[in-house]
């Protein structure tokens, strides 16, 4: 590599280190600004502007598919892993080297999945790794990939959220009203897109293996027809429907074309839920659907797949702003007394409290951990966080 090919990587390896550091502030506070305002457009929104004519504005970017893998890449990929993969560190490091040793690993496998030069030579140079003469070459991929992040910071730093979350109240309230005020006029002026919604009582959504039949059956023993899967008098419990799209069970039920006056969130215990899921949710249908939304649900480690799975869905359940939160094991009456408030009139009835519904055999958590490999401390933290959320023991 010539000198001024050295030259140039290094100030885009500062340029993109620099970047990646500042969009990871900026990512944390753009989802915060989102769900905030979000929550607040649903608290004001008058009856004809739906929570879908705003929320689908700010959904996370689309899913690109994964590029193919760099020959040159994936080599310097091994030698980084030859000297930080959490398997092969000597015992004498110290606590904090072993952390810096396993963020590194983290970050080589993010780069190697997604073929992503910048963050690769990043973890390189770092673990003192001389780079392969072809880095040259792919110069212009990191320029790209500077471009891309600068790209992302600018457009969240510079959308209607990120402007109400640095407002004072008052200025918040004016954006919220202005904000509404023009999907107001652009829902009348498209007049040709203003198809009639039907109104729905329920929509059930959870993840799969975590108590979607289990709730449609409940509801059921209550009087409620609310199938699963399938469109009853009074709605569904469909988990595909999270994606605000049709449903890939039911030909012709779409998100969008609905007004759901109540919608039910299922969670389960991940104790159970992710063996569930890891040993016994790998249909194509499931995966397929799942996999446009999270990549990561096709890891070979069958744990973080499940882990990553679960949440996403769970980010994109309070996307929709669910009426509801239920824990299947113990908060039946919870859910009942919430519907009995609702003037909905539920018929109480124990019958299907406690009957598990679909059963699949498979192996326990504990034998799924001694089965994976390494977990990445970002799903053990996630997990750990959602089960702090709905009132489940930790896992790690």
């Amino acid at each position: 590599m010539s000198e001024a090919s050295k030259k140039q990587l290094k100030r885009l390896i500062r340029r993109y280190e620099f970047l990646l550091e500042d969009w990871e502030e900026v990512d944390e506070i753009w989802k915060e600004a989102n769900m905030g305002m979000s929550a607040e457009l649903n608290k004001h929104r008058p009856p004809d502007i739906k929570s879908s004519d705003f929320e689908s504005d700010w959904d996370d970017e689309e899913v690109k598919e994964r590029p193919e893998g760099d020959v040159v890449l994936k080599k310097l990929f091994r030698k980084i892993v030859v000297k930080c993969h959490p398997d092969k560190m000597p015992s004498d490091l110290s606590e904090v080297r072993t952390l810096e040793l396993i963020d590194l690993y983290e970050k080589a496998v993010e780069a190697h999945r997604d073929q992503n030069w910048a963050l690769m030579v990043i973890v390189a140079i770092k673990l003192e790794i001389d780079l392969p003469e072809d880095a040259e070459d792919n110069v212009s991929k990191i320029q790209e990939e500077v471009e891309n992040l600068e790209t992302k910071i600018e457009e969240a730093t510079t959308s209607v959220p990120w402007k109400w979350y640095h407002s004072e109240d008052d200025l918040r309230e004016k954006i919220v009203e202005n904000y509404l005020n023009l999907l107001n006029k652009s829902k009348k002026e498209l007049v040709i897109k203003n198809i009639e919604k039907e109104s729905k009582l329920i929509l059930g959504v959870g993840h799969p293996r975590t108590g979607t039949g289990y709730t449609s059956k409940l509801l059921q023993s209550w009087g409620l027809d609310v199938q699963h899967e399938k469109m009853g008098k009074h709605g569904t419990v469909d988990w595909t429907l999270v994606g605000k799209k049709q449903s890939i069970w039911q030909g012709g039920v779409d998100f969008r074309n609905y007004e759901w006056q109540h919608i039910i969130y299922c969670v389960r215990d991940p104790r159970e839920s992710i063996p569930s899921i890891a040993y016994t949710e790998n249909t194509d249908t499931s995966f397929n659907f799942r996999k446009q939304f999270e990549q990561r649900i096709e890891e070979k480690n069958l744990i973080v797949s499940a882990i990553a799975s679960i949440l996403k869905w769970d980010q994109l359940i309070t996307q929709i702003n669910p009426s509801i939160t239920y824990r299947i094991e113990d908060e039946a009456e919870k859910l009942f007394n919430y519907l009995n408030k609702k003037e909905i009139k539920p018929k109480w009835s124990d019958s299907q409290i406690g009957i598990k519904y679909n059963v699949r055999k498979h192996n326990t958590l504990e034998h799924l951990l001694k089965d994976s490999g390494f977990i990445p401390s970002r799903f053990k933290r996630g997990i750990n966080e959602y089960c702090d959320k709905y009132g489940y023991d930790r896992i790690f």
